[in-house]
């Protein structure tokens, strides 16, 4: 490929990222259909947004340490240095490093959050560093995905990364849909949200038409869901028909992870062709890189011209590296024989199917062990459930306690009641999600004792009929309630096995 063509193509496709972004970025988790055709509110300047900043860490690490290839751990190696987020998956992926555990496994262990959006909204820098070449594009961007996700949240990036590698060298969406879905595992629910968006568009349906099927088919409660957020992506791409403006509005009006989904397609559209992206939509935000605050030690562009020649040394440095995609787990509740830690479940109804007492109950005499803070305990456990979670002292006398269970759970700490939710017969709310900064009323302070042994007891309320086995779902933890992010050593019963896969 011509040089200048290849610059003007990576610098439009960091310029879509920021304007889509930015369109979408104050509408984050909205969870209706919106109807914007233009910024809302017109910024001065591009939003900070977790889709740039960390490529923007990439960037930084693998020039600074002169990588020769990118791999899992050479990736890990960066988010401890440099970020701070204790979102989601981010915040699980972060954690099971501090615990040990090989960067590679580091998605898939225990993470509710592993079909989430924060892989697929990584794909760029890995396409421009392989453009044309799907393959090692691919390659690159599992090696990104492992660390904080798996199944789909891992298929997700890989599919973009392939994508938009190939919109370097071709336009045509059917020709780029047909090369890139055969990245996606025949099962995914990725790979279906996005056919139906194709397959809508093509039978000229109208968009919200689209949308809605989209939801009925792969929706899920939490709006960072990875397969309903990627069709929406290409729903904007095709509804749009080559409409910059029109094609990232349709996207965001969408709702859901809209500064996500309005950035990757604003990304893409810009590869494909640079001249796509008209003025009006560059000069509110003009060309400055702005960085979110919990990204830190890093060495940031100032500009996106900048940003685009150092992607472009970076290809040069990285050019004999030879990624291959490798083993993607899915995304299930740990099971047994990679226990990093196990504690007793009573088996038997929780008090009588009703919260009243007021002390903790105790354990009854016939139980089992369970494992991971990520359990699924309704399928076995239909009138309720007790855990008894013993652990040692504590690293501070105040820690955030999270017990998010949509059937109501009651929490004591060494005896004294802490935490009261109610059951839920609907889904939790878009913003409300398993994780210390949005369990909304599931995420409390508590206090803790930093000597000796402390003991965790929670009832779970009795499974609601009709409940599907994903919902009843139940995450807890303990995390800082300064940062939000979790507490990685805290039941350090034994390590976790992992087997090869």
């Amino acid at each position: 490929m011509d040089s200048e063509i290849l610059r003007k193509k990576i610098l439009a496709g960091w310029l879509g990222k920021a304007i889509g972004g930015t369109l979408g970025g104050p509408f984050e988790g909205v969870m209706d259909v919106l109807s914007l055709d233009f910024y809302d509110p017109v910024p001065a300047e591009a939003m900070p947004n977790d889709d740039l900043d960390l490529q923007l860490v990439w960037i930084h690490h693998l020039r600074t340490q002169r990588c020769r290839e990118v791999t899992p751990e050479t990736l890990a190696q960066a988010w401890i240095k440099h970020v701070q987020f204790p979102f989601d998956e981010y915040g699980v992926g972060i954690r099971n490093y501090r615990r040990g555990m090989p960067a590679a496994d580091c998605g898939w262990y225990d993470n509710y959050f592993g079909e989430c959006m924060g892989a697929a909204i990584r794909s760029e820098l890995w396409a421009a560093l392989a453009p044309g070449d799907p393959e090692r594009a691919a390659g690159f961007a599992w090696a990104d995905a492992v660390f904080d996700h798996s199944g789909d949240g891992v298929w997700a990036e890989v599919f973009l990364a392939a994508l938009q590698s190939l919109a370097f060298v071709e336009s045509d969406p059917d020709v780029l849909l047909d090369r890139s879905l055969k990245f996606l595992p025949a099962e995914s629910r990725v790979r279906r949200a996005v056919q139906m968006a194709r397959e809508g568009c093509q039978a000229g349906k109208e968009w919200l038409v689209i949308r809605n099927e989209i939801l009925a088919a792969v929706g899920m409660t939490n709006f960072t869901d990875v397969a309903c957020n990627l069709g929406f992506t290409v729903l904007g791409w095709l509804a749009g028909k080559g409409d910059f403006g029109k094609s990232l509005c349709i996207a965001t009006n969408c709702g859901y992870d809209t500064d996500c989904t309005a950035a990757t397609l604003g990304a893409l559209l810009g590869i494909i062709d640079p001249d796509s992206i008209p003025q009006k939509w560059i000069d509110p935000i003009g060309d400055k890189v702005v960085v979110s605050d919990p990204i830190v030690g890093i060495v940031q562009p100032r500009t996106l011209d900048e940003l685009t020649e150092w992607t472009i040394e970076l290809a040069d440095q990285l050019k004999d590296a030879r990624p291959v995609v490798g083993p993607v787990r899915p995304c299930t509740p740990v099971e047994a024989e990679q226990a990093v830690r196990s504690y007793t479940v009573a088996v038997d109804p929780v008090l009588n199917g009703a919260f009243t007492a007021e002390a903790a109950p105790t354990l009854a005499d016939h139980s089992e062990e369970r494992y991971g803070t990520w359990l699924r305990p309704g399928e076995t456990n239909p009138e309720g459930c007790v855990l008894r979670i013993n652990f040692p002292a504590a690293p501070a006398k105040t820690l955030k306690l999270l017990a998010y269970y949509r059937f109501g759970v009651r929490a004591w700490i060494n005896g004294k009641e802490v935490l009261h939710t109610e059951p839920n017969a609907k889904h939790f709310d878009g913003f409300e999600a398993p994780t210390f900064h949005r369990g909304g009323p599931s995420a409390r302070n508590v206090p803790l004792s930093t000597n000796g042994e402390n003991e965790l007891v929670l009832a779970l309320g009795p499974v609601l009929p009709g409940a599907h086995s994903e919902e009843t779902d139940l995450v807890f933890g303990f995390g800082y309630p300064e940062s939000d992010m979790w507490v990685p050593e805290f039941f350090p019963l034994h390590q976790p096995v992992v087997e090869k896969v």
